[in-house]
Formats: C-alpha cells, sequence, structure tokens
C-alpha cells in the first residue's frame, strides 16, 4: 500500500505538543554564542560526517519558537531566533554565504525581523579576524503580495573562513510557525538543536520527517504571564527541545522525485486556540473545509452557473451547444489551454473574478482550471476543482486539511461512471493528462454534488516504451540495413516536446543517438511523428546501417542495438533513501534481422524470464531463429513506483541481470 512506503520512507510522527514524549539521552545543550569564534574553532572535530568531498561543515544550527503577549492586538504573537555558524572549506560552498530571510504577511501583519547579526571571521597572522555585515549590504527583494526577502552574502569570504548570522523574527501567523530542517541538503552538521514552548493557549501537532535519530529530547512544563492588552493570561507553557548531532549531508541520489520529503526536519500545525474563554478548532475536518470552499465567492461561488452567465458567450463561441459532450469538452479545453498564458502561483483561490480572466487570457493555475470548470459546466458537463499537494510539497493528510501543503488545482469532469482529469494550465498537456507531480497520493474533490477523496497514485499511470528495429541484408555494403521505430511513452513524449522547444535540438537528437550506436552503425534520416499532437504519444523513426564486421570468419553481434540499460542504473552499493521512480517502467523491445548472407547462426544467447518480488517486476527475454531470420523480443516491467532501502540490493541485483543479458551476443559463422 501507498502509505506503507510512506512511512518507511519519510518515518511520518505525528504527536500533540502537549503531551510529554519518553525522554531519550540526556539533553547536551549548544553553548556556542554569537561574535565568540576562537582560534580552536577552526580546527574541526573529527565526525563520520566529513570527508574529503566536504565543502562546508555546519557547526552548529539552533533556534528557538517562543510565545509573546501582543497588546496592540490583544492576542499572542511567536518569536523566532536562529543561529548559525559554518565553517566553509573550498570555493565550491561559497554561495552559503548568501542567505535569504523570508518575512510573510503584509501592513501591520508583515513579520518584523531585528537582532539581525551577521559575520565572516578569518585567521591573519595568528589571530581571528572579523568582518561584520552592516546594514547598507543588505537588501529587500518582494516575491509577492504577501512574501518579502530580506538578503545579503556575508563579506570578506574566503576558503577556510567561518560565516555566523542570527536574527528574531516577531510573527503574528501563529497559524503558520516556520520549519525546522535539522539536515542541509549540501553540507553535513555536526549539531543542530530545536526548542519550542508552547502555551495553552494554543495547540499544535508536531510532524516529524526524515530517517536518522534524535541525540535526545527533552519535554517540561513551566508557566508564565502574557500581557495582552485588556488582560494578562497565566498560563503553562510546554517546553520541547530536539537535538541531533552529526547529521550527514542530504547527497541526493538517483531516483527520488522530492528530496525535500526525505530531509530531517520537523513542521507544526494548529489544531486549536483559546480565545475569550472558548476553544476553537483550528484544524477543521475535510466536511467543514468544503462547506467554506463552496460558500467562497473567491472559489465555490465563483464557479456556479448562476454567477458565470457573463461567460455563457465564450462557452457557445468555443464549442458545439449540441450533440457530442465529450467533443465540447475536448474544445473547451483547447480553448483554456491554447490561448491563455499561466502566471505561476500556488494560491487555490481567485485573485479577482473568472469575467477578467477570460478577458486579459491570463491567470494562475487555479484561475485557469476554474475558468475551465465554469465553462464546462455552462455546457452541461459535470466538472469540478480537486485540490492537489504537488510532489515537492509533501502530502495531502487525510486527518488535517493543512492548507500549507495545497498548491495546485486541476479539473475533473465525469460522465457516468468515468472520470477524466484535467489541466489546462499546462500549454503543452493533452487532454486527459495531468502533470507527474500532481500524481502524489490523496487528492480533495470539491464537487458541485459533494465531497471525494480521490488518491492520485504514480504506480496508476500506463507508459508503455515500444521499439521495433528490421534489419535486412544489404548487398551494396554487405552489412545489414534497416529501420528502427520507436513509440514513446505519454511523459516521455511530454519531455521530448519541452527540450524541442530549444533550437537545434533536433540535430542534437541525433547526434546523441549517433552516439549512442557508435562508430559501427550509422544513422540517418530521422523523423518525428505526433510531435505536435500533444494527445499522442511522440513516434521517433530513423534508417539504420550496421557495416563494421560483417565481412569475419565469425561475426560476434548484439541484438539489442538501442536499449536503456547499457549499464546498470544502480551503481552504489548501498542507500539510505527508498527508490521512487516517476511511474513504472513498460518497456518492449523486438527485433527482426536477416541471418547474414553466408553465414549460419553458430551460437544464441538463452531465452530467459526472470520475476521480480513476485509480481512486482518481470524481464522476459526470448531468442529464436529460422532458416533466415533472427527474432528477438524483449520485455521489462517494474510494477511498483516505491521500493524500500531496504529492497535496493535485490533491485540492483535484478538490474545488474538486465544489463547481462542484454549484453548477450548472438554468434554468427561463415558456410
Amino acid at each position: 500500500m501507498y502509505q506503507n512506503y510512506f512511512s518507511k520512507a519519510v518515518l511520518l510522527l505525528i504527536s500533540a505538543l502537549n503531551i510529554s514524549l519518553q525522554q531519550g539521552f540526556s539533553q547536551d545543550s549548544s553553548s556556542i554564542l554569537f561574535g565568540k569564534v576562537a582560534l580552536a574553532d577552526f580546527v574541526l572535530p573529527k565526525s563520520s560526517v566529513i570527508d574529503s568531498s566536504t565543502n562546508a561543515v555546519v557547526i552548529a544550527k539552533t533556534g528557538t519558537i517562543e510565545f509573546v503577549g501582543r497588546k496592540d492586538f490583544n492576542w499572542v504573537s511567536y518569536v523566532f531566533k536562529k543561529h548559525v555558524r559554518v565553517k566553509i572549506l573550498n570555493k565550491k560552498a561559497f554561495d552559503f554565504a548568501k542567505i535569504f530571510i523570508a518575512l510573510h504577511g503584509t501592513g501591520t501583519y508583515r513579520d518584523q525581523i531585528e537582532d539581525l547579526q551577521a559575520s565572516t571571521y578569518n585567521i591573519e597572522n595568528g589571530h581571528v579576524v572579523e568582518t561584520k555585515l552592516i546594514a547598507g549590504d543588505t537588501y529587500d527583494v518582494q516575491i509577492n503580495n504577501s512574501l518579502l526577502e530580506k538578503r545579503f552574502t556575508l563579506p570578506a569570504l574566503k576558503e577556510g573562513s567561518i560565516i555566523e548570522y542570527s536574527y528574531k523574527i516577531t510573527s503574528f501567523n501563529y497559524g503558520n510557525l516556520p520549519d525546522w530542517n535539522f539536515q542541509n541538503m549540501l553540507y553535513p552538521c555536526l549539531y543542530s538543536e530545536f526548542r519550542i514552548s508552547v502555551p495553552d493557549l494554543l495547540r499544535y501537532i508536531t510532524i516529524r520527517y526524515g530517517i536518522d535519530s534524535f541525540y535526545s529530547f527533552k519535554s517540561s512544563d513551566t508557566s508564565t504571564l502574557l500581557k495582552m492588552y485588556s488582560v494578562d493570561v497565566k498560563t503553562n507553557i510546554h517546553n520541547h527541545t530536539w537535538v541531533m548531532k552529526d547529521i550527514p549531508a542530504f547527497n541526493e541520489e538517483d531516483f527520488i522525485i522530492s528530496p525535500e520529503t526525505y530531509l530531517d526536519k520537523l513542521e507544526f500545525t494548529l489544531t486549536q486556540f483559546y480565545s475569550y474563554s472558548h476553544v476553537m478548532s483550528y484544524a477543521q475536518t475535510w466536511d467543514e473545509v468544503y462547506k467554506s470552499l463552496m460558500a467562497d465567492k473567491d472559489f465555490g461561488k465563483a464557479i456556479e452557473i448562476d454567477n458565470t452567465d457573463n461567460l455563457y458567450n465564450t462557452m457557445a463561441k468555443n464549442c458545439s451547444t449540441e450533440g457530442d459532450i465529450m467533443q465540447a469538452a475536448t474544445q473547451i479545453y483547447f480553448y483554456v489551454r491554447d490561448k491563455f498564458t499561466c502566471i505561476p502561483n500556488s494560491n487555490i483561490y481567485l485573485q479577482g473574478n473568472l469575467y477578467d480572466v477570460n478577458k486579459s487570457r491570463k491567470g494562475s493555475v487555479a484561475e485557469l482550471n476554474l475558468l475551465l470548470i465554469a465553462l464546462l459546466r455552462l455546457r452541461g458537463i459535470q466538472a469540478d476543482p480537486v485540490l492537489i499537494a504537488t510532489r515537492s510539497y509533501g502530502y495531502i493528510s487525510a486527518i488535517f486539511p493543512v492548507f500549507n501543503k495545497i498548491n495546485y488545482l486541476i479539473c475533473r469532469i465525469t460522465f457516468g461512471k468515468d472520470t477524466t482529469y484535467l489541466d489546462a494550465s499546462d500549454p503543452d498537456m493533452g487532454f486527459g493528462r495531468i502533470p507527474l507531480d500532481c500524481y502524489n497520493g490523496l487528492a480533495e474533490v470539491i464537487g458541485k454534488k459533494g465531497r471525494d477523496s480521490v488518491n492520485l497514485f504514480s504506480k496508476d499511470i500506463k507508459e508503455p516504451d515500444i521499439t521495433s528495429v528490421l534489419l535486412l541484408n544489404n548487398d551494396n555494403t554487405n552489412g545489414e540495413s534497416g529501420t528502427v521505430k520507436s513509440t514513446l511513452g505519454y511523459y516521455e513524449s511530454y519531455d521530448l516536446r519541452e527540450t524541442f522547444k530549444e533550437k537545434g535540438y533536433q540535430e542534437k537528437y541525433l547526434k546523441n543517438l549517433k552516439s549512442d550506436y557508435g562508430p559501427g552503425i550509422d544513422v540517418s534520416d530521422l523523423h518525428f511523428d505526433s510531435l505536435y499532437r500533444l494527445d499522442e504519444p511522440v513516434k521517433v523513426n530513423y534508417d539504420i546501417d550496421c557495416k563494421d564486421g560483417f565481412d569475419q570468419d565469425v561475426i560476434y553481434f548484439n541484438p539489442v542495438l538501442k536499449g536503456d540499460y547499457k549499464q546498470n542504473p544502480f551503481r552504489t552499493t548501498g542507500r539510505r533513501y527508498p527508490v521512487d521512480f516517476p511511474y513504472p517502467i513498460d518497456e518492449t523491445y523486438d527485433l527482426t534481422m536477416d541471418i547474414p548472407n553466408g553465414y549460419r547462426v553458430e551460437e544464441l544467447p538463452k531465452s530467459v524470464q526472470a520475476n521480480f518480488a513476485g509480481n512486482d517486476g518481470l524481464f522476459l527475454y526470448h531468442i529464436q531463429k529460422d532458416n533466415f531470420t533472427v527474432q528477438l523480443h524483449i520485455r521489462l516491467k517494474i510494477n511498483k513506483t516505491m521500493f524500500a532501502a531496504e529492497d535496493y540490493s535485490a533491485l540492483r541485483d535484478f538490474f545488474a541481470m538486465v544489463v547481462r543479458k542484454q549484453s548477450e551476443q548472438v554468434v554468427f559463422k561463415k558456410k
């Protein structure tokens, strides 16, 4: 089951913050103070996570979240403090000195940053020299209406420098606490500590990701007085501290779709808050979310037929209003997909109104797909929005609708018992197709007739890749010539279409083909079918001429002229993280070739059929001959898309067998 894979891969842990967990090792607090850098600090301790390929080391990273009373809002804010110290070993890690600090909100509610300090330390003439960041070295970049980034680069950077920065952010957005990453994507960390102190006024759940163990966890209760405008509130405080030591760099491995999913980190989700003698639920159920969205003027109300009559003429102009309803759905889809420009935005709500979106011919992913839904409904087609967390955003929870995880909206149309998913925001996406990133498990349909939870699993994608090779004797060259015809899977076709937007890519594609085949085989007359028919897979066709070696007494010929597995894709002997394929593997290779004139078949590879882990995979290699030809049929199938790290060795051995078998040769001997 998919959820079992997820639990193995991510080690998801959910626990209420007001419940004390069992204490592990004794707490080891960091003694690193800002600005206190000595000569001894430049000498890194021996650690299993540091090796000759390490470009930088996070010496220490600490963070805290505490809550304070707000007299101006008569409520609370959280105060987030962060302190980071890093040793830069060489110039490959200089980008680490470029710091971006996110400040959320607008106007009075924007996050406030204070106590920003940053310094670079170098050794000069046997002494530690500090170069401080000055105020003029920082600048602000407005990312969107509700996100501003404060940016700066540490000064006086050299190989061997220690850089250090710290700051404090005060935020009213207690419903969206910052995550804490113990692990870095590129560099090891020797010590990372995070502490949070939560008053009884608030309740959060903690979601833990990653595979590395905590060095220690500590929980305790204290009390404090929160001073607000009209009242001082005495409350219990629940304190929690997590520590990790010697955390390896993530070192992204092949076949990981969303590395962020596997990082050692903590996330916090607000579930309840106490206000004016009442406990208020913050983490709504999906049924409550459904009711709220259906009543929202920027979501459900905006696509009701009664509110979209100003779009009727657009619908009638772009599709047949009578007859084949599927044809009408296709015509409406093509209208939105082909005539509108998508503006990247992860907001699932309308920013204006659908009439203006239609008039301006541009909008966000959500706006374009909501317009699509409105037009389909006007045609009498059952169409509903589907809320999705794409792969880089994590997973939607079936228990708590965490909205900062939901970043994408597509359309579902229903004809009887048949459903089709559409995304009109991508100009290269065919009808009935959605981006690979959308296949991420649970999704929520906010339907006109009710809410529906659906699962979009990558394992359900059908992606057949078929290659046929025909080789005939060529009397002019005394070799063999023929044709190769490949029908790509849909998403492989999509990727090819994307790359073909680059100038000169067809010439580059031909050059790569020639390189793959090697000097003994000429490739010519390359052409593509269905390259611009977006609903169909691309077909790649070309001619080949095999000349070398056909004048020897004995010919050694590998009948697998084209294959993706000339080398094992799993090269390392071990693996920390699961193997995650973007979709199931389903590849077929067929070859029919003339036996060269004047030769007979001396030796054929043996046919073989091998299963992997029961029904999880299949490799079929069937070869035969008659008086005139040799025929080969290969089928490789991997039915699952995720394999746990403990299955890696068996998967690697399976593909090693595939590589060995596909390298075997037919032996022809001169008569």
